[in-house]
């Protein structure tokens, strides 16, 4: 029996492994070549090391970056290189020198990202490069040394500002990136923050879908530049804005970290809000996200746990983020954290021995990262631990490891601090040296052009003269145009009312009402002829029509004409038939309404010395009546009357640059219903 159940699990075991064996995974290469190659081909195992095979060659997605990627590949190791079509244009180190093969052990979908930094067939000497090739060196340069080495780093992005500005936009974006690196190292977040913006600016406007990764990069980086400055929101909004962008490619191991990063911090913005749900979702996404391992995600969780309180639980976490950190994400930042918070669990609660051996890893892998500032905190525990248990030696050399470490810590920091003096005033240098650069240009265009844009001035000037010439008699024209259908307008009028007497046999009344009409008529045909009237001429104009507007309808309402005192009327000239509109509307929309008699009121009076006022009061229904009214009639003469004056106000204002104005104000009796409408024309006169 026993015999049976061993050979059932070999069995098992030797079809899962042949089940693996067949597994098909999926291997997506980047490559960053900042010294463009035109044509990149992948040459390994996977083709019997063909440097030209067609089938195999990299998509270029953007001006540095090229790509590949190749499906149902069986689990297993692959070797390659890269080449531009031959064995002598091989990829080579920066110096020329050859590398060796690059290989990957397949056992899961899996993209990778790495540099080409130079090729074999190339110059290596920067000097012998044109700006665009010697900017990409110095990024190139500038990025390989930015963790490794922050001063050779920082020397060649000085390298990039003298650089950047005299090449593409594409090339500038990445040198900011660079330059925002290096502030960021020298603890200038601001800057950094600005410079990232910058970036960022840049990218957007050149826009495009294979350039996805590189604003989601920048705005991941202005994301953390926020976190670090304690402003939670806008590094929220940020990442945000960078999962936006993510290509889906980012998502495989080891390029998704990148992402656990953005939502583990959006959790501990929630968890820093006592949002533990909400951290918690936050968490189980990073958890979901590339191959499910993450020391990030890990190191979240043992968080969430600690805040709660519930530091049992969080203990597994940090163990398993310490060791993801060293054996599968290679990041030992996340495991001096891990080491870190499980010294500081087993210290509180009194387990000495445990939170000794932990502080002691963490005091190795701080020496490792040469972190002074987490040199003195890890040395601080091992020292006030030591104490407790009275090995005073160890406490006491753990204490001056402290004191050496806060020594360098300060050294570090002045040198910090005038790498960052002289980082800002190259950053200075660039701005000035690029303003000046415009300066000159603009000079150079306001020369070459200046003769000529004193000539077409002059031309210009002279057009604009006959243009205004032109303008003022066409103008004029309009008005006289405006006039003429005004007139017509009121012929309508009194020839439909005539009609009506003559139809009903009333002759007396169709006799006196032709003889004001052709008083009207008379007066109509003088006054069209002149832009302005005197003020006497306009009112015997409206008396007439007045006259034949009450006798029309029968007396329904009745009206008064008021003058100042100051006023002289042969003296006084305004725009001819101004008013007559306004005196019409107030009669049709306001008095005819009514079931009683009404009363129209017109004063004149001088306001100011150039200034006459014309008000046109009524007693009629309001405004609001007669717009629920809706009459076709009202609708009909407020087209033709109103609008014409309307139109004819404006053209004066601008014909003789004057400032008629017309204001309309509601009336109402002591119980707030309508009583009618006041008109108060303000009229320039001469």
């Amino acid at each position: 029996m026993l015999n049976t159940r061993r050979r059932a699990v070999l069995l098992l075991g030797f079809l899962s492994i042949i089940r693996l064996g067949h597994a098909q995974h999926t291997l997506r290469i980047e490559v960053n070549d900042f010294l463009g190659a035109e044509n990149v081909f992948l040459s390994g195992s996977i083709n019997q090391w063909n440097p030209n095979d067609k089938d195999y060659q990299l998509k270029r997605i953007n001006y540095f970056r090229t790509e590949i990627t190749l499906h149902n590949l069986p689990a297993g190791q692959y070797a390659f290189k890269l080449t531009k079509g031959s064995v002598e244009t091989v990829e080579t180190t920066a110096d020329g020198d050859d590398i060796p093969n690059r290989v990957i052990n397949l056992r899961r979908d899996t993209a990778v990202l790495f540099a080409v930094l130079g090729w074999k067939d190339k110059m290596t000497s920067p000097d012998r490069f044109t700006d665009s090739a010697r900017l990409a060196h110095a990024l190139q340069k500038g990025f390989q040394y930015l963790k490794t080495n922050v001063d050779s780093s920082f020397k060649y992005a000085l390298e990039t500002f003298t650089l950047s500005s005299k090449v593409s936009p594409v090339m500038k974006a990445y040198a900011t990136n660079l330059q925002g690196e290096i502030l960021l190292q020298l603890g200038n977040t601001e800057k950094a923050l600005e410079v990232f913006k910058e970036g960022l600016h840049i990218r957007l406007a050149l826009i495009s879908p294979m350039d996805s990764g590189s604003i989601s990069y920048l705005y991941n980086q202005v994301g953390d530049v926020y976190w670090h400055l304690k402003d939670t929101a806008q590094a929220v909004d940020n990442y945000r804005l960078s999962m936006r962008w993510t290509p889906v490619y980012a998502y495989f191991h080891p390029l998704h970290e990148a992402i656990c990063s953005r939502l583990c911090n959006m959790g501990r913005a929630c968890l820093g809000r006592h949002q533990i749900d909400s951290a918690k979702w936050y968490a189980t996404q990073s958890a979901q996200v590339g191959d499910r391992v993450s020391c990030l995600t890990d190191l979240f969780w043992g968080d969430i746990a600690q805040s709660e309180s519930k530091l049992l639980t969080a203990i597994p976490y940090f163990r398993s983020s310490a060791k993801l950190a060293l054996q599968h994400d290679h990041n030992l930042d996340i495991a001096l954290q891990s080491y870190q918070r499980l010294a500081q669990i087993f210290a509180a609660t009194h387990q000495r021995d445990s939170a000794m051996v932990y502080a002691r890893r963490a005091f190795a892998i701080a020496n490792q990262l040469h972190e002074n500032a987490s040199i003195g905190r890890s040395g601080l525990a091992l020292a006030s631990l030591f104490r407790d248990r009275g090995l005073y030696d160890s406490a006491i050399f753990y204490q001056q490891m402290v004191i050496e470490s806060l020594e360098k810590q300060f050294s570090s920091e002045k040198e910090r601090q005038a790498l960052n003096t002289y980082f800002n005033e190259k950053i200075r240098e660039q701005d000035a040296a690029a303003k000046k650069k415009e300066y000159y240009a603009t000079l150079w265009r306001y020369g070459l052009f200046g003769g000529l844009s004193v000539l077409v001035l002059l031309a210009m000037v002279y057009r604009i003269r006959l243009k205004s010439r032109y303008d003022r008699k066409m103008k004029e024209i309009e008005m006289r145009a405006l006039r003429a259908q005004m007139n017509p307008h009121f012929i309508f009028n009194c020839l439909g009312s005539i009609n009506r007497y003559i139809v009903k046999s009333d002759t007396k009344t169709a006799s006196n009402y032709l003889t004001k009409f052709a008083k009207l008529i008379r007066l109509i045909l003088d006054n069209s002829s002149s832009d302005h009237i005197s003020l006497d001429a306009e009112i015997q104009t409206l008396q007439l029509y007045l006259d034949m507007e009450s006798l029309r309808f029968d007396g329904r309402f009745d009206y008064e004409i008021q003058k100042g005192e100051n006023l002289e009327e042969d003296h006084t000239f305004l725009p001819s038939m101004l008013i007559q509109p306004y005196v019409e509307n107030a009669i049709w929309h306001g008095l005819l309404q009514k079931e009683e008699r009404g009363k129209l009121w017109i004063r004149f009076k001088k306001v100011s010395g150039h200034t006459l006022q014309a008000e046109i009061e009524d007693n009629g229904i309001g405004r609001k009546s007669a717009a629920e009214r809706k009459s076709k009639d009202a609708v009909r003469q407020k087209s033709y009357g109103m609008q014409i004056s309307s139109d004819r106000i404006k053209i004066i204002n601008n014909l003789y640059k004057l400032n008629n104005s017309v204001t309309v104000h509601d009336l109402f009796d002591e119980q707030g219903g309508a009583s009618g409408t006041k008109i108060i024309l303000k009229i320039p006169v001469s």
